[in-house]
């Protein structure tokens, strides 16, 4: 890895450690973890385009990022393949006093839509409720929707990876596979 990628890098983790929590960070968190994203997956993914909205503006998406990889040989082909995953949603959460909940797994899935494919992100800082997960299987029991929950330590592990000459989205996968077994 380069020198320059390097600093980036830590920078990135500089920045996401320096969010503060809450209505006074979201923004800033909004911009580090799409950076964060963008540094680990682009390439092989296409730019993200951020604040995504339908035509009549009803809708909003965080960032979606175009996945147009078919080989099944690697991480973004098999989400292509098994989900259907054309287009990535984003969602990022940076909150203080209240959890992540049902409410923002609801808002997650209804951005998945038959063209888009059936994989989402959920970007927070902290660790989702258990209210959210238990929502999140019944979203994919019902519709086969897989929402996954990458929190700002999955961002700092991902980095770290990177930096080690690792495939990042490997803790994807191994994020989903682990959803797998434990959902019921």
């Amino acid at each position: 890895m380069t020198t320059q990628a390097a600093l980036t890098a830590a920078q990135l983790r500089a920045d996401l450690d320096s969010c503060p929590a809450g209505a006074s960070g979201w923004k800033r968190f909004e911009e580090v973890a799409l950076d964060a994203l963008s540094y680990l997956f682009v390439p092989p993914l296409r730019p993200p385009t951020p604040q995504a909205h339908t035509y009549s503006n009803v809708e909003r998406r965080d960032a979606v990022f175009p996945n147009r990889h078919l080989d099944p040989s690697s991480n973004w082909g098999i989400f292509r393949q098994d989900l259907e995953a054309r287009m990535i949603a984003v969602e990022f959460k940076n909150y203080d006093k209240t959890g992540i909940g049902r409410e923002e797994v609801d808002q997650t899935a209804n951005y998945l839509r038959r063209p888009w494919g059936r994989l989402a992100l959920l970007c927070t800082n902290v660790e989702p409720s258990k209210s959210a997960h238990i929502r999140r299987n019944s979203i994919f029991s019902d519709d086969k929707k897989a929402i996954l929950f990458i929190t700002k330590a999955d961002l700092g592990e991902m980095l770290d990876m990177k930096d080690r000459g690792e495939d990042p989205s490997d803790l994807i996968m191994d994020i989903y596979e682990a959803f797998l077994i434990q959902h019921e």
